[in-house]
């Protein structure tokens, strides 16, 4: 999945453990330092920049219906620096699975969800999981399951056959189930790695507010599952119960 620096410089080191602790901010400035002091490295530039926008807009703005339209209009730049990364230099660099991921996600919090769907399946999330992937790779890919599940719920179902829409449930069980473990393995990997090095265990907590006034946490002190899974962790008993 996402570039993994060989030989890397300090730089490069910095900002994937930045982007492991969600510290994006801090990942924006060292992506600005990053193009100014190397050369053939745009399309990363633009996917850190894509990145960082992305989940900077979702900390503050939770995905749900009621932030659709801050979404839609706040999230166009890295709309654009993601969509730039799907390409021949993107792929020399391991980005485009990544960024069709992060696409859909940002797809998802747009409103449009069968755009998201399609990304997702451009990004062959089901291989994924039996790939050996980084902390911060494997919650982008619990958040892909949570978003297609997610997302298949909102899509109208095109017949009134039972059977398809048992279908349909069935499909979106799958997704929040597999959503809800990969998040585990997540957490549980963020405590063992900050067991080792003596730092605070993981929160579950989504740091976003329906408000738009802000994260009620300390920002990048502490490890999130995020809104979308604890919004999967919600509705897969409800599709559970549904279906028996």
């Amino acid at each position: 999945m996402a570039y993994k620096p060989k030989a890397a410089g300090r730089l490069e080191i910095e900002i994937d453990r930045h982007r492991e602790e969600s510290n994006w901010k801090k990942v924006l400035e060292l992506a600005d330092q990053l193009s100014q002091r190397t050369t053939g490295f745009e399309t990363l530039v633009n996917f850190l920049i894509g990145e960082s926008k992305l989940e900077q807009h979702l900390e503050q703005y939770a995905p749900n219906e009621q932030n659709i339209p801050k979404a839609r209009t706040g999230l166009t730049d890295s709309k654009r620096y993601l969509q730039s990364c799907i390409g021949d230099q993107g792929r020399n660099l391991n980005l485009v699975t990544d960024a069709h991921l992060l696409l859909a996600k940002l797809l998802y919090a747009q409103g449009s969800y069968e755009e998201s769907v399609s990304q997702i399946g451009e990004g062959g999330l089901d291989g994924l999981t039996r790939k050996q992937l980084s902390n911060r790779n494997l919650k982008i890919v619990a958040e892909s399951f949570a978003v297609k599940g997610l997302c298949l719920e909102k899509i109208p179902l095109q017949t009134t056959s039972k059977n398809k829409a048992a279908e349909r449930d069935e499909q979106i069980i799958n997704c929040l189930v597999q959503a809800g473990e990969l998040a585990l393995r997540y957490l549980q990997e963020i405590e063992r790695t900050q067991g080792h090095s003596g730092g605070s265990l993981p929160q579950l907590s989504s740091g976003a507010t329906t408000s738009g006034s802000g994260s009620p946490l300390p920002p990048n002190t502490e490890y999130r599952v995020g809104y979308i899974l604890e919004t999967a962790l919600q509705r897969a008993p409800i599709f559970l119960i549904r279906s028996g």
